[in-house]
């Protein structure tokens, strides 16, 4: 039986991208080799989606962790106004006494018909993040080359990294163009697309700049172990939620980080108080929500060696760490904070160019 009031958690890994059914639809952009790295890629980078690196797994943040909240506090509002508008015209029928006229009864009538369904929609949209867990992990073991999809209810689901194809698509937000990766599980005729779910990073940049992220997580996966001490050192800072919940500051924090360069807060300060507002119900869906806990199987597959010399967490972020997320060094300053990932980089596409270089 339907329940309208029932509520349905945001949760990126149970969407499903309409845009395109098949890997040939012109929907996707790309279908992105997980065997052969791009010598012509301008970097590898994180974007700041990585909770832990290790020997075994990689694990990030899901699609909507960046902007967690903004669905609660637009619930809010919308569900504010046509609640409101609702109960607005029930009140005057009621208190008029049978005195207005058929015309005015037929408007409010049409009010509640439009406003109530629209309510009930803007009900499940404040209630999507709240009392459900604080991110939904996405983890990939190399070592047993599978991906896991933490999901609402704490359900895993568990996929082999080989029968995965990761597309590019884009999408339109408003007038700017945002590019994304979705990795796809492919039904048996090889084309026709069984299931979905988006990487943590969409990009208004171009195909050029998102290639870095997948570049970081097929190098991961594929690549040999001489890589992943400079893919740990690509990660300038992890965010502190694999085992506690996100304070207000750092979620402030999160939601107005720069990507690129020094320069991006003075860009971008004009955002500063729309993210302040959104600071405060992302605050409130962290401290309504579960830590997600993966299931005992899960961590004993994703287990890292005792002496693993490869460890990347929120443990090791540099102090001071609004400095480097809001760009907000001296020149000098940047330029000693980002010079270990800067040369990692540089060695780990020297390898690419190295290997993959002849099969252009």
């Amino acid at each position: 039986m339907f329940n309208p009031f029932k509520r349905l958690p945001a949760d990126p890994s149970k969407l499903f991208y309409k845009d395109f059914v098949r890997l040939s639809d012109t929907g996707v952009s790309r279908v992105y080799s997980q065997k052969t790295g791009d010598p012509d890629v301008k970097g590898v980078y994180g974007f700041d989606s990585v909770v832990r690196l290790n020997s075994t797994y990689l694990e990030l943040v899901d699609r909507t962790y960046n902007w967690r909240g903004t669905w609660t506090l637009a619930g809010v509002i919308f569900f504010c106004i046509f609640f409101g508008l609702f109960c607005y015209g029930t009140i005057g029928v009621v208190l008029g006494g049978g005195g207005y006229s058929f015309g005015i009864l037929v408007v409010a009538i049409l009010t509640w018909v439009i406003t109530l369904p629209v309510s009930l929609l803007t009900y499940r949209m404040m209630t999507s993040e709240l009392f459900f867990s604080t991110y939904y992990p996405i983890r990939f073991n190399r070592k047993n080359r599978m991906v896991y999809l933490y999901q609402s209810g704490g359900d895993v689901l568990s996929i082999p990294w080989q029968d995965l194809r990761f597309v590019l698509t884009s999408g339109k937000n408003f007038t700017i163009t945002e590019w994304t990766i979705v990795g796809c599980v492919i039904g048996d005729d090889g084309d026709t697309i069984t299931r979905t779910f988006p990487l943590p990073i969409n990009l208004s940049q171009g195909p050029e700049v998102i290639l870095m992220y997948w570049e970081f997580i097929r190098c991961y996966m594929e690549e040999g172990d001489e890589y992943l001490q400079d893919l740990a050192d690509t990660v300038p800072w992890c965010p502190p939620i694999e085992k506690q919940k996100e304070g207000w500051l750092f979620g402030f924090f999160y939601l107005s980080k720069q990507l690129f360069g020094r320069l991006g807060l003075m860009v971008n300060a004009l955002q500063i108080p729309f993210f302040f507002v959104i600071s405060f119900p992302r605050w409130l869906v962290m401290k309504t929500s579960k830590i997600p806990v993966w299931p005992k199987e899960i961590e004993d597959a994703c287990q890292p060696d005792k002496n693993d010399p490869v460890n990347k967490g929120a443990e090791h972020n540099p102090p001071q760490i609004w400095r480097p997320m809001l760009g907000l060094q001296g020149k000098e300053r940047y330029a000693r904070t980002f010079a270990k990932e800067r040369k990692a980089m540089d060695r780990i596409t020297t390898r690419l160019r190295e290997k993959y270089g002849e099969h252009k």
